[in-house]
Parts: C-alpha cells; sequence; structure tokens
C-alpha cells in the first residue's frame, strides 16, 4: 500500500511540475535569464528561485520542514530583488537607478517583492527545498517607479509631432546677382606688350600618376524603405520587428522616426494605461506576435530600422513607415491602449 501511495505521489510532482513550466514559459517567449533569476517579457513576470537547508535545530521533522521552507522563501525574496533591480525602465536607466535616488521607491519595491506568489515547492532527497516565486511587471511595481509626471494627461488628445528645424545646409541661399562686367578698353589705350626674355631650360620634372579614387564601401545600413504590412481597415494593435538590431526590451520602450520625433510612448499613452497594461508586449516570433491577443486580429507589421538608446531598448522606424503609422493611429486607438508587441 505504501509503495503504490509514494508512485501516485511522485506522479502527482511530475504532472505538478509540468504545469508549473507551462505556466512560467512558453514556446516563443522572450525571455531573459540573470544570475538571480528570469525574465519573462512575453508573460510579463520575474522569477526567481531559493533553497532551504533543513536546521539541526529542528524538535521534529513537521518543525524542520517548516523552517526549511521559511529559509527558502527568504533567500528567493533576496533572489528576486536583485532580478528587479536590473529590469530596464527606459534607455537610460533600470529600477534600480530609481531605489538608490528614493527611499520611498526602494520601500515600496522591496514590499512589492515580498507580496510575489509562491509557484511551486521541489523537495529534495536531503531534506532541503526549492522554492520558485514570481511577480508580475506590470501593476505595482510600475506604479512605484514609472514618475507621476510621466504620459499624456488623460482626456487630452495624443501630441501632433513638431516638425524639426532646417539645418543650415538645408536651406537654399538665394543667388547673388552677376557683377557687370568692366567696360572695354580703346584699343588705343592698351599698352603695348614687350616679349619676355626666354627663360633657360629646366630637366622635366616627374609628374606623378593621378590617384584614382576608390570606391565608397557599401552600406550596411538597413534601407530606410516602407516595410509595413497591413490588411486595410482599422488597425487593432502593432507588431514591430526588431529581430537582428541588438535590441532589448525595457518598461517604457519608444518608437520614433528616422528624425528621432517620437511616435509612441509617452506623448501618446496615460500613465494609468502605462501602469495598468504595460506599454508594450515581447515575443520571438513575428507569427506568434501577430496572432497574440494583445493586438487582436488586425495588426499592422513593421520592421525596424535600427535600436537606439544608450541601453538599445527604443526603435527607429522608416520614415514612410512612420508616416503611415502616425497616420493609423489617427484612426484607431490601439497605440493609447498599448497594443504593441515588440518582436526581438
Amino acid at each position: 500500500m505504501r509503495k503504490i501511495l509514494c508512485i501516485v505521489l511522485f506522479i502527482g510532482v511530475l504532472a505538478g511540475d509540468g504545469a508549473v513550466s507551462a505556466q512560467t514559459s512558453g514556446l516563443g517567449d522572450a525571455i531573459e535569464t540573470t544570475s538571480s533569476g528570469k525574465i519573462n517579457w512575453t508573460v510579463g513576470e520575474v522569477y526567481a528561485t531559493g533553497i532551504g537547508a533543513p536546521p539541526a535545530s529542528a524538535v521534529n521533522a513537521g518543525q524542520a520542514r517548516a523552517m526549511t521552507e521559511r529559509a527558502a522563501v527568504v533567500v528567493a525574496y533576496r533572489n528576486l530583488l536583485e532580478v528587479v533591480k536590473g529590469v530596464r525602465v527606459d534607455s537610460e536607466t533600470v529600477v534600480e537607478n530609481f531605489i538608490t535616488k528614493s527611499d520611498v521607491v526602494r520601500t515600496r519595491v522591496e514590499g512589492i517583492v515580498k507580496g510575489a506568489r509562491i509557484v511551486k515547492k521541489h523537495y529534495l532527497s536531503d531534506g532541503s527545498v526549492e522554492v520558485l516565486i514570481a511577480m508580475p511587471l506590470k501593476g505595482a511595481l510600475m506604479d512605484a517607479i514609472v514618475p507621476e509626471t510621466f504620459g499624456r494627461p488623460a482626456g487630452q488628445q495624443p501630441l501632433k509631432p513638431i516638425p524639426l528645424p532646417l539645418k543650415p545646409s538645408d536651406i537654399k541661399q538665394p543667388s547673388k546677382p552677376a557683377e557687370p562686367s568692366p567696360p572695354p578698353v580703346p584699343p588705343s589705350s592698351v599698352p603695348e606688350k614687350k616679349p619676355e626674355p626666354e627663360k633657360p631650360l629646366l630637366p622635366p620634372t616627374v609628374v606623378a600618376p593621378e590617384k584614382k579614387p576608390e570606391p565608397p564601401l557599401p552600406s550596411t545600413q538597413a534601407p530606410e524603405g516602407p516595410t509595413a504590412e497591413f490588411k486595410g481597415g482599422v488597425a487593432t494593435g502593432l507588431v514591430i520587428d526588431g529581430r537582428g538590431l541588438g535590441l532589448r526590451p525595457a518598461l517604457l520602450p519608444r518608437i520614433i522616426d528616422s528624425q528621432g520625433q517620437e511616435i509612441y510612448v509617452g506623448q501618446v499613452v496615460t500613465r494609468t494605461n502605462a501602469v495598468e497594461q504595460g506599454v508594450a508586449g515581447y515575443a520571438k516570433d513575428v507569427n506568434a506576435a501577430a496572432a497574440n491577443f494583445r493586438v487582436t486580429d488586425n495588426p499592422a507589421v513593421i520592421k525596424g530600422v535600427r535600436a537606439s538608446g544608450s541601453a538599445r531598448t527604443d526603435i527607429v522606424v522608416a520614415q514612410a513607415d512612420a508616416q503611415m503609422l502616425r497616420s493609423l493611429g489617427g484612426k484607431g486607438d490601439f497605440l493609447q491602449n498599448c497594443r504593441v508587441i515588440i518582436v526581438y
């Protein structure tokens, strides 16, 4: 009987581990692994594990297990805090920058980490316990670190891009009027030119052959022609293909045009939507991203030209795609509602 019970428990543990694996990561998820845990940018969660060893001072087996579980959870909280500190907020900052500058933010973040949920417990053969915990990126964490001044005010229309000033080289200068030519001099007033004495002949000078200019090297920069794929009608979301650009995920990524004007994030999204929904989701596959519920059934797909910013979290799109994206955004509300997925 005991043997049958052990087999049933073993099968239950295997089934539980499989369910947890399905929850923490899926096929095509964008997962970033760190020394203390991992970030699933597709699901929008942070994970960390902790292992606790059984104490020698325990009175009985029940107390030993409880103390071991508690030790594992404490270690997991510490590891989770380290992972959260390294989460990129934008192209210039990580969460740790906000924790260092403000005791209020530090206290809030530490409290949020301690409220992380326990995903699973694994009991090892030596009596140790391994605990996996998780917490979401959006919601409380975003509310703690996103500045109050971020985003457009609720009820205000998204700001329209302001044209950049022309460079001096781009301004066409008016042509100067041609100076009048001097009047002709009568032949009688022209002094007679005396012949110059002949100079002694010098040895011929060897002239080096003219060096032909080398052909320019081919440019490695991606072409900035239109790349947008859209079936027509009203767009329900946006998929940005940023593969091959060295792009890094962040909580507040921006989409800008080739002239540096912002198309998407603080000028379009309200702080409330950014906190509650997250500015963007991430994926590893374009087809999976286009079928994701976040962008619903009729998204526009645009290829990024290059990554921008110190941490390479912002995406530059071609000017033709930027114009189309602004037009689609003006006809729908998918940008205001953060229906954006970035493939990297």
